[in-house]
């Protein structure tokens, strides 16, 4: 007779080599899978490492497509855009950081971070491979700002006129006696 389980809980689950990766694949990180399936963090990044290569690569090569605009693909990368606009906004485009996954569709994701003072700031591509580079379609806001051939120009904005500021009054000295000018005395000839 073989010895029963009582609660499934206390048995083991150990991915496959295949599930962790399609885990990373799309978009997990190497702790999060680990944590999530209760595996060492080790033996997950040996089956994750080719996988993140395939994401860095994504990710690159998103850098050389071309965003879409509304009247088609940009003659500038989508890396070059980037690094424009942040320049142009007092940022470092060094500062950035570039990701990509594949999603259940099978299309890849192009995810750009990058700080403005305090923020934590992320924008969304959808990136398609192709010919010429292939191309990038902003995903949210941040990568539709990101690629606007307009973000040159600061936004507007309504501001309120500030008044001038109104001196304040000076107050009149007094002196108990009257000043009296010291005229120098003429030179002796």
């Amino acid at each position: 007779s073989q010895p029963q389980i009582e609660d499934e809980d206390e048995v083991p689950t150990v991915l496959r080599p295949k599930d962790i990766q399609a885990r990373i694949r799309a978009g997990a990180s190497v702790e999060q899978v680990a944590s999530a399936a209760g595996e060492s963090v080790s033996r997950v990044e040996r089956f994750a490492h080719p996988v993140l290569l395939e994401r860095s690569r994504a990710a690159e090569l998103a850098g050389a497509s071309h965003p879409v605009l509304a009247d088609g693909p940009a003659v500038l990368t989508l890396l070059e855009t980037v690094t424009t606009a942040l320049v142009s906004r007092g940022l470092d485009p060094e500062a950035t950081t570039w990701d990509a996954w594949r999603n259940e569709d099978g299309r890849w994701t192009v995810q750009l971070s990058w700080k403005a003072g305090r923020s934590d700031n992320t924008a969304h591509f959808r990136y398609t491979p192709g010919a010429h580079g292939g191309t990038a379609t902003p995903f949210d806001d941040a990568a539709a700002e990101l690629i606007d051939p307009g973000f040159a120009r600061p936004p507007l904005r309504a501001v309120a006129r500030v008044p001038a500021p109104v001196p304040a009054p000076v107050p009149e000295l007094e002196f108990a006696e009257p000043l009296i000018p010291v005229v120098p005395a003429p030179a002796a000839a």
